[in-house]
């Protein structure tokens, strides 16, 4: 643990690292007031449809960004990574049907984007501490 701890602490952000952290952000907030003008403004079904999309470009970009970020990665990093997103993946696809299933006994409300992109936060996260562990 102390070695993570160090290899973290002399850690610093490039400049590609920055600025995929700012696009995230930026997609966060466009993601967040297409979700509030959905909810709350009386729009019509033309203004309802651009709003829903208005999140795609920022998202689009940040995921190209991830992409070439995990593509500048040598093997061993990306087999770390793959294997976090596998474990994500299949954690995140077992939370959902067993959502579904609380759902159909009236335990659980219905299941929103917010929450499944939570799950596959921390399983990429709990993935990402395995499969580093695994190769320690």
């Amino acid at each position: 643990m102390a070695e993570l701890h160090r290899t973290l602490s002399t850690c610093r952000p490039s400049t590609g690292s920055i600025s995929t952290i700012l696009t995230a952000l930026l997609a966060a907030a466009i993601d967040i007031g297409s979700a509030s003008m959905l909810r709350h403004l009386d729009l019509s079904p033309a203004a309802r449809i651009a709003s829903a999309l208005l999140p795609i470009p920022a998202n689009v970009a940040l995921l190209v960004m991830i992409v070439r970020s995990v593509r500048k990665l040598d093997e061993f990093q990306r087999r770390v990574h793959l294997e976090a997103v596998v474990i994500a993946f299949l954690a995140t696809g077992l939370a959902v049907f067993i959502y579904g299933y609380l759902q159909i006994a009236q335990a659980v409300g219905p299941l929103n984007m917010t929450l499944v992109w939570g799950f596959m936060g921390i399983f990429y996260v709990l993935g990402y501490f395995i499969a580093a562990r695994h190769y320690r």
